[in-house]
């Protein structure tokens, strides 16, 4: 059985990653250089088109000098 997209969860995650990498005062480009990812991947998560898998969460992290169990904190609290 698929299943289905938590919008909540991954439009939380994407206002978390905007926030934190605009603290960072990174653009999209050089979080995406500095995380080993594409950058137009970093807008489609940013916009909530795409969710990140556990290892792409790690390196965004450690781009943006924070850790994945911030990131995961801070969109919890926005779902609350």
């Amino acid at each position: 059985m698929p299943r289905e997209r938590n919008q909540l969860l991954i439009d939380a995650f994407a206002q978390v990653l905007r926030a934190a990498r605009a603290r960072a005062e990174q653009t999209q480009e050089d979080l995406a250089f500095t995380a080993g990812i594409d950058r137009t991947f970093v807008g489609l998560l940013e916009t909530g088109k795409r969710q990140p898998s556990l290892s792409v969460v790690f390196a965004l992290a450690e781009a943006l000098g924070t850790t994945p169990e911030s990131l995961v904190k801070d969109t919890r609290k926005l779902m609350a």
